[in-house]
């Protein structure tokens, strides 16, 4: 235990050794030649610090040696003996069969003879026992599934719900296929227009005019099947035949003369759409025929040639080639008669001005 103990030392702890070894310019030396110094200091040294307490390890020993006991040869050797295991025999000891007793002679005896009869056993009847089977045990789950168990709220209303969806999605299919989503915005984009408008007042008056100039006649008898719904003998219908007579062609011809024919005219050679000074100048803002012209024409010509027709006392005058009879069946059967003709003239106004003003 010399230079290894050294060796697990650091170098600070060994410089302060080799200062209490009094050994000079300890610090600027490596460990390993410090460490060769002190080894070699110290055993020259030995006598100086071995009694030193710092360096009582370094010169310390590990142990004593270890004193073995010896074994004296005046001691006898102890010897063993072994002992064998002994089986005895056991010789068979005779024994003595007993002597057989001697007999003694019975006489038999007489037995009386018994009388075996017969003897009827009524059978006695077994009554089946019934059994009741024996449980088997089941599931629980299995008994709740065969058991019926009203539904929750919660699940009759998710059954409603899925009922309402199915039937909205066949009712959504069939509304598709039916095409009217299609055929309402065709009619919408078509009839958002000013001409569309104007056509439709045209319509209006067309139709009340004809259905009031033309007679109704009888056609044909009713059919009995019909005869109770009905009080009338004969089905009733226009009288096609006057289609061919001038009572039904002069009014006709004067209603369109003053309504579409002449205000067409004046419309389409006085067209201020034409002209316009916005500053976006495009096809949309252009008309064939001005709708407000056209509206102030069929209001000027109908108040020159059915103002009369008002006052029922007064008989009409005649317009240009016309008779009076027709300027008052047209001013008397037209839907609202003279005030209707300038109502719808002022509706066409009022749509025309809107129009325009959307446009600029």
């Amino acid at each position: 235990m010399s230079q290894s103990w050294l060796q697990r030392k650091r170098k600070a702890e060994l410089i302060d050794l080799a200062q209490k070894a009094r050994l000079p310019d300890a610090d600027g030396l490596l460990k390993d030649d410090l460490v060769e110094m002190l080894v070699n200091h110290l055993n020259s040294n030995e006598t100086s610090f071995a009694k030193h307490p710092d360096f009582r390890d370094y010169y310390g020993r590990n142990g004593s040696p270890i004193k073995r006991e010896r074994v004296s040869p005046s001691a006898p050797p102890t010897v063993i003996k072994s002992t064998r295991r002994r089986t005895l025999i056991k010789e068979p000891s005779e024994e003595r069969m007993p002597e057989p007793s001697s007999l003694v002679a019975r006489t038999p005896v007489e037995r009386a003879p018994v009388d075996r009869t017969p003897v009827e056993r009524t059978p006695v009847e077994r009554t089946p026992v019934s059994r009741t089977p024996r449980a088997v045990p089941r599931r629980v789950s299995e008994v709740i599934a065969q058991v019926d168990i009203p539904a929750s709220p919660a699940q009759l209303a998710e059954v409603a719900d899925q009922s309402f969806q199915v039937v909205k999605s066949k009712a959504t299919e069939l509304w598709d296929r039916t095409r009217i989503d299609e055929l309402k915005e065709f009619i919408r984009e078509n009839a958002s227009s000013v001409a569309t408008i104007q056509t439709i007042i045209l319509l209006i008056e067309a139709v009340g005019l004809q259905w009031n100039t033309l007679d109704t006649t009888a056609m044909f008898a009713t059919p009995p099947a019909l005869s109770s719904y009905s009080d009338s003998p004969h089905v009733m219908g226009p009288n096609g035949w006057a289609l061919l007579t001038a009572g039904w062609w002069a009014p006709a011809t004067l209603w369109s003369l003053t309504s579409w024919v002449l205000p067409l005219v004046f419309s389409y050679f006085f067209n201020l759409t034409l002209r316009t000074n916005t500053s976006r100048k495009s096809s949309d803002n252009q008309y064939p025929a001005d709708p407000l012209i056209f509206n102030i024409t069929r209001a000027i010509l109908a108040y020159s040639a059915y103002r009369e027709t008002v006052n029922t006392a007064l008989v009409p005058g005649a317009w240009g080639p016309f008779s009076e009879s027709s300027v008052a069946r047209v001013g008397n059967h037209v839907p609202g008669g003279y005030y209707g003709l300038q109502i719808s003239s002022l509706v066409g106004i009022l749509v025309s001005l809107y129009d325009a003003a959307l446009k600029k």
